[in-house]
């Protein structure tokens, strides 16, 4: 039997999580086969290379990814999160999946100044919507670094902590850019080139 890799793993995922999200076959059955190859892949240490090429570079701590699947009737919101008692990243790709199919169907807003915020998340994501699948998967777990970063957070007089206004959207943003700089180095190829993508953050600075 073939060595499970990462991304023959992530096929095993999409096709079961395409069949689970579309709701043809049995969900019971699915979900079972889909946590069984979670029980695989977390054995097997599958996600050690997310946590090599995405998390180490950026945090000391030792922490760990793995995948996640639970046995609800209803998908998690979340599609990483971090488990600070176990000091663990966890994925929960059939979430991720439905994010995936979520931003690909975005229809841009008009730009709308009241709610420029939400309006700039938007169009950001379905940029970033045109990235393959394994690359929407490596820029989530890029974007829980940047949470655990807490990039986002500003230091006020007095110590005093305040979030940035559109956090998701900051930490994604920081997200893409680190991407954009793994692709360039690892495999020399040019994200926004590659993809298609047209996102100038100089362009969406305010929308006051």
């Amino acid at each position: 039997m073939p060595k499970r890799t990462l991304a023959s793993c992530w096929k095993q995922y999409e096709k079961l999580a395409t069949t689970y999200l579309n709701g043809e076959s049995d969900k019971a059955a699915v979900l079972r086969q889909l946590q069984s190859l979670t029980r695989k892949a977390n054995g097997d240490k599958t996600a050690t290379a997310l946590e090599s090429l995405f998390v180490r570079p950026y945090i000391s701590l030792p922490i760990q990814v793995e995948f996640a699947c639970d046995d609800h009737k209803e998908l998690p919101k979340w599609h990483t999160c971090y488990d600070t008692e176990k000091s663990l990243i966890l994925i929960h790709p059939v979430s991720v999946f439905s994010f995936i199919v979520d931003i690909r169907k975005i229809v841009v807003p008009d730009i709308d100044e009241d709610e420029f915020v939400d309006c700039r998340y938007a169009c950001f994501l379905s940029e970033m919507s045109k990235l393959s699948k394994i690359y929407i998967l490596f820029l989530l777990v890029l974007q829980r670094v940047a949470y655990l970063l807490e990039i986002a957070h500003l230091e006020k007089r007095g110590g005093v902590i305040e979030v940035a206004e559109g956090e998701a959207y900051h930490t994604m943003l920081w997200a893409f850019k680190e991407l954009e700089a793994f692709a360039r180095k690892t495999y020399g190829m040019h994200i926004r080139s590659n993809f298609g993508i047209s996102w100038y953050e100089s362009d969406w600075i305010t929308g006051r």
